[in-house]
């Protein structure tokens, strides 16, 4: 009587590589915009200046508004976009100056917040700020008032959760 024994040994070979990525995470533009959202405001003046920090536009920066009386305002609109091929995260944010005693900018409610992804190839982040002359303010004029805003974005680093998997085929 004598017994055969079958084996057999599979090898699955690969390789990984990062291919090519880059990183481009910017202000796209901004623009001054009426209370109710809806239309362009051409009455408060200012300019808007995108600077380049390093390769893109990290830092937006608004000098000039003028604003006619206390309570007086105006909304800022500003796009943030990623062109580049890696998923970002907002990090954080600074408005320099954020207040003073007669002038403020602040944030609308809703966004962006931190921790808040940017897609990569394309994806935009649309943001409004409010900029207004306090109600409180004895101050008797209030033009060419500045501010900076600057985004902090860092490379989203959601790990990869995918799920191996098993399954039996009836043989024939």
């Amino acid at each position: 009587l004598g017994y055969a024994t079958f084996t057999a040994t599979l090898t699955v070979t690969g390789s990984a590589s990062s291919g090519t990525a880059n990183w481009d995470v910017h202000f796209k533009s901004g623009r001054f915009l009426q209370a109710d959202g809806s239309s362009v405001d051409t009455t408060h003046g200012g300019t808007i200046t995108l600077s380049t920090t390093s390769t893109t536009n990290d830092t937006m920066t608004v000098n000039g508004i003028n604003l006619a009386y206390p309570g007086d305002g105006v909304l800022l609109e500003v796009v943030v976009e990623n062109s580049g091929t890696i998923p970002a995260e907002l990090t954080g944010f600074t408005i320099t100056p954020t207040s003073d005693t007669d002038f403020e900018v602040t944030q609308a409610a809703g966004g962006p917040t931190v921790n808040e992804d940017l897609a990569a190839n394309g994806g935009t982040c649309t943001a409004t700020f409010l900029v207004k002359w306090k109600t409180n303010s004895t101050a008797t004029s209030l033009t060419g008032k500045s501010f900076t805003i600057t985004y902090n974005y860092g490379q989203d680093t959601t790990e990869f959760t995918g799920t191996p998997s098993h399954a039996d085929a009836a043989g024939s």
